[in-house]
């Protein structure tokens, strides 16, 4: 199993900045998303990463943990709301 980091962060109004690690290696380009959950469910694709199966998944400085790609895509608005929830209230 291959996991990799999908860290996403605000970047503005209704724009949100999804980079892929490998540790602290950035893998591909950058992108921006309108919400947390279509960044989610883009990177759930597992497109552009071969051999993936899982994101360690980051927003703010808080984890929801490592998610399996299919979960990444069915579950994409549950896991942002998680971590939004997260963010707020541990700051």
């Amino acid at each position: 199993m291959s996991v990799l980091t999908l860290h996403i962060r605000p970047e503005g109004a209704q724009q949100y900045l999804a980079r892929v690690f490998d540790g602290k290696l950035l893998l591909g380009v950058p992108s921006l998303h309108p919400e947390i959950d279509q960044a989610i469910q883009a990177y759930g694709q597992g497109a552009g990463f071969p051999g993936v199966t899982a994101f360690d998944i980051w927003y703010g400085g808080w984890s929801v943990g490592t998610i399996p790609l299919d979960q990444m895509r069915t579950g994409a608005s549950e896991l942002a709301d998680r971590l939004v929830v997260l963010s707020a209230v541990l700051r």
